[in-house]
């Protein structure tokens, strides 16, 4: 499949016997454009002449256009690859710290404990702090006893015997008392018979 120039041109002949030359440009595949004109050609030899100088400057022209155009275009791709580079860049050192923080949180997490966690451990602490202390007191309260029963049980059995060796003398001497008082408090005896006798009597027998 041919493909049609961008630039050609033409000569034609006006009415007053002169010619005109054209450089026209493909706009699309049905239509030209007139992008330079020049009239008053006395023969076509000289249309013809003016229109291919135009159009090799026209196609100069537009062969640096396009490349200016090409370099602009490949500056920007470069400076687009440096972009994508740059970014994929930052985009890899980004990825790789966050693994390590995901790295370094997992290691901290293996020995952090959670909200929950951690208050459980402090509730049980407080729990075994508060265990040690009800024993330490129960062991205070309860150290006396023992101390009474290791150091004292023998010093309060003999307080306790002599104490009942007291209370038995004095039951003793107030039997006996009691047994003098009532002998002596009586003036009257009774005989074998049942009579009773005057205690004057008796003491002077």
């Amino acid at each position: 499949m041919s493909k049609a120039p961008k630039y050609t041109f033409r000569v034609v002949e006006k009415r007053n016997s002169t010619w005109t030359a054209e450089i026209q440009r493909q706009a699309t595949s049905k239509k030209k454009v007139v992008s330079k004109r020049q009239t008053g050609f006395a023969s076509e030899a000289e249309g013809v002449v003016w229109a291919e100088n135009e159009l090799k400057q026209v196609l100069a022209n537009h062969v640096a256009r396009n490349k200016r155009h090409d370099e602009d275009r490949a500056e920007q791709y470069k400076d687009k690859l440096k972009k994508a580079e740059l970014a994929a860049a930052k985009a890899a050192l980004a990825n790789e710290e966050t693994a390590d923080s995901e790295n370094t949180e997992e290691s901290e997490q293996s020995f952090t404990l959670s909200d929950v966690e951690q208050e459980k451990a402090i509730s049980d602490l407080q729990e075994l702090e508060q265990l040690e202390s009800d024993d330490s007191e129960q062991e205070l309260s309860d150290k006396p006893a023992r101390l009474k029963f290791d150091f004292e049980l023998d010093l309060e059995e003999a307080e306790l015997a002599e104490e009942e060796a007291k209370n038995k003398a004095k039951a003793k001497s107030k039997t006996k008392a009691d047994k003098q008082d009532s002998a002596e408090g009586t003036d009257e005896a009774e005989t074998a018979d049942g009579a009773e006798v005057n205690s004057i009597y008796l003491q002077n027998k």
